[in-house]
């Protein structure tokens, strides 16, 4: 029988992440594509809320879980902040931000450790 990593999920695994995309597009229209990243992300039961390490372009911040959209025990939730949505399903996490400079959007692969 095969297990996956992932079956065993719950509040307090850490992800580790590799962008697969990061692009912006500019108030004017202009698109920008940006260095690939790598980030880290705690699951925080407390703070019901994406806690991201000291590196990367989320460097220091925390995404809340949307109440009623998270389960992390099947790796499957939404989060959100005033200006930013985010999506994680089974190692795949998806960012965009809203804001006065344009839109800011991201993809990942991420592993549990």
């Amino acid at each position: 029988m095969l297990i996956s990593p992932f079956s065993f999920a719950d509040w307090g695994d850490v992800y580790y992440c590799q962008m697969t995309t990061h692009s912006g597009v500019t108030v004017e229209g202009k698109r920008k594509d940006y260095i690939l990243d790598k980030f880290q992300f705690k699951l925080d039961k407390t703070k019901k809320a994406m806690v991201f390490g000291s590196s990367g372009y989320l460097a220091n911040t925390e995404e809340k879980l949307k109440p009623n959209h998270h389960w992390p025990n099947i790796e499957k939730w939404y989060g959100y902040d005033t200006y930013d949505r985010s999506y994680f399903d089974t190692g795949k996490f998806l960012y965009t931000r809203v804001g006065s400079g344009g839109i800011q959007s991201i993809s990942a692969d991420c592993d549990k450790f």
